[in-house]
């Protein structure tokens, strides 16, 4: 698919289309929320009207006033909306990506209630979503399978699970291709250096001894989604970063911690580890979770965090983490999710509200579900009556939606040059084709403007 020409219009991304869910305050009460209105605009396809074979009306007065001489042939002037003869405000052309969401689930003993809203809410308010919306998609569920009032254990029911769990199975549901378990302890403290050590296989589910680890369920192309569930905080280290061949050699292994037991009783402690777990998904394996400038997850966490204000909004990325939390109903705010969700553009719910487990898996569906990969061609558009658009001045400006500082694209020569650069195009058969590196860093962010300016030159009578 290709980028076309069209008028800029707001898409909504992952993370922030959940914003609007209605949740409740980390109290326990509340009773039931309304979903509402999530904010449900769909990123796939390419929405919006085209204005493509008719930009000479892009911002210029009538579409007659712009100035023929300026920028045109002059390959060093760096262009603007004042020196083009065209500017045109893209949106891109999306197409829906495929979805890996990975559940982490808390089994210690204060986590019955949680472990039973998510198998209540799993299968009506989050795959029954995402599965009438067509995506392909898998949950991959890290948790120890069993039963939620017995031992705090998680068994996923049909039609998600591949049957019953009345009576338990001796094994997981697990229900290729959309649902797996890894049969997993995970504590209190230890559920990202489990996430590590599982990824690969350095440590083995319950019951197995060859499992490659749960990254056999990943799929390169797709979104990687983190859903952490726990009442507590990140005190831990890692058995062998090692699992992954490449990497075996250095044996380094990680400590992570933002517990209130540890002298690092604050954020910072948690931004530590959020770094550290963030950069060994990177070590281990960068082919399904990206680059530190080009990540590919994002990550929810339901953790002890103080209700926001409204007490039924969730704490979006902008939001700082915080240590205030639920007291006395949680352990520790879990500092380290809050970041990584902050890192990631993801969301923050207080734990304690189960009843309003509903609406909190009916937005993270459709965050999911809204979850789009930028195509890295463009058309190049036609140019103003009476002209032609000279290639060699086109320019590409690209503004993040977090509000930071707008990239300009320089223009390379062809496929072979953009190696070594960043933030680089070139152009072939009539196509702008992003480099390959930066492709990857536009495609992170599903709601950023593009903005391409172009110089033109008279056509002979």
């Amino acid at each position: 698919m290709k980028l076309s020409t069209k008028t800029l219009v707001g898409l909504v991304g992952l993370g922030l289309l959940a914003a609007a869910a209605a949740i409740g305050g980390c109290s326990g009460g509340g009773g039931e929320a309304s979903s509402g209105n999530n904010g449900s605009g769909s990123g796939s396809g390419s929405g919006g009207s085209s204005s493509s074979g008719d930009t000479s009306g892009s911002g210029f007065g009538d579409g007659g006033g712009f100035d023929t001489d300026a920028g045109a042939g002059d390959k060093d002037a760096s262009l603007n909306e004042d020196t083009a003869c065209v500017a045109t405000r893209l949106q891109a052309d999306y197409q829906q990506r495929s979805a890996d969401i990975i559940f982490i689930i808390d089994n210690s003993g204060s986590m019955t209630d949680e472990i039973n809203s998510v198998q209540r809410n799993i299968n009506q308010n989050f795959a029954s979503i995402i599965d009438a919306s067509k995506i392909d998609y898998r949950v991959i569920m890290l948790s120890r399978h069993g039963s939620s009032t017995l031992d705090q254990s998680v068994c996923i029911e049909a039609p998600l699970g591949s049957g019953s769990c009345s009576p338990i199975p001796q094994k997981p549901n697990s229900n290729p291709p959309h649902f797996f378990q890894y049969n997993l302890d995970i504590g209190s403290l230890d559920s990202l250096c489990l996430a590590i050590d599982t990824l690969k296989g350095a440590i083995q589910p319950r019951g197995e001894t060859t499992s490659p680890g749960w990254s056999q369920w990943l799929r390169e192309e797709s979104l990687k989604v983190f859903v952490e569930i726990t009442d507590d905080g990140v005190d831990c280290t890692t058995k062998s970063l090692g699992a992954d061949k490449e990497v075996s050699e250095e044996g380094v292994d990680i400590k992570l911690f933002d517990t209130a037991d540890d002298e690092n009783k604050d954020v910072a402690g948690g931004t530590l580890s959020a770094e550290a777990f963030d950069t060994a998904l990177m070590t281990i394996a960068p082919e399904f979770f990206g680059s530190k400038d080009a990540r590919n997850y994002k990550f929810f966490s339901f953790v002890g965090i103080k209700e926001n204000n409204p007490m039924t909004a969730p704490w979006p990325p902008e939001a700082p983490a915080t240590w205030e939390q639920c007291r006395p109903d949680s352990v520790d705010p879990g500092t380290t999710y809050q970041v990584l969700s902050v890192m990631t553009g993801g969301l923050r719910y207080p734990i304690q509200q189960h009843a309003t487990y509903d609406a909190v898996f009916e937005a993270i569906a459709k965050s999911v579900i809204s979850g789009a990969k930028l195509a890295c061609e463009i058309e190049v558009p036609k140019a103003p009556d009476g002209h032609s658009i000279d290639l060699g001045t086109v320019q590409i400006e690209f503004t993040p939606s977090d509000g930071g500082q707008k990239k300009t694209f320089s223009q390379v020569k062809n496929l072979e040059a953009c190696a070594g650069t960043s933030q680089s195009f070139y152009i072939e058969g009539g196509i702008i084709q992003l480099c390959e590196d930066t492709c990857a860093m536009a495609a992170q962010d599903n709601t950023a403007g593009m903005e391409l300016l172009y110089g033109c030159s008279v056509n002979p009578n």
